[in-house]
């Protein structure tokens, strides 16, 4: 088995956008999924789902805020697990691309 350290990141608008995808044979394991205002004086709100490719979603943060110049984690103190074609989307509620994501994976194939 080979362990491999990634990342991901993706500026976040109020359309749903997949920010990482475990690749074919691949198990991943989300050690941070960071979520960062990046605006000084608007706050926002996150929306995160896992799509499991077999079972369907599951929302791990529902219209979150994020106030302006603040981040929250949305992995917390655990962590995500994600089978091969599993996907995490990110919606946030302004347009404008205030929420930056960044996330930290761990892919064992």
């Amino acid at each position: 088995m080979a362990n491999t350290f990634k990342n991901a990141y993706l500026d976040i608008t109020s359309s749903a956008q997949t920010a990482y995808t475990a690749p074919a044979s691949t198990t991943s394991i989300v050690l941070t999924l960071r979520v960062t205002n990046v605006d000084g004086t608007t706050d926002d709100t996150i929306t995160a789902d896992v799509i499991d490719g077999t079972s369907g979603n599951s929302r791990i943060a529902s219209t979150l805020s994020v106030p302006a110049d603040s981040t929250v984690e949305l992995a917390g103190t655990s962590k995500i697990v994600l089978e091969t074609g599993d996907k995490i989307d990110l919606t946030g509620a302004n347009a404008s691309g205030d929420l930056e994501a960044f996330i930290s994976v761990l892919e064992i194939t």
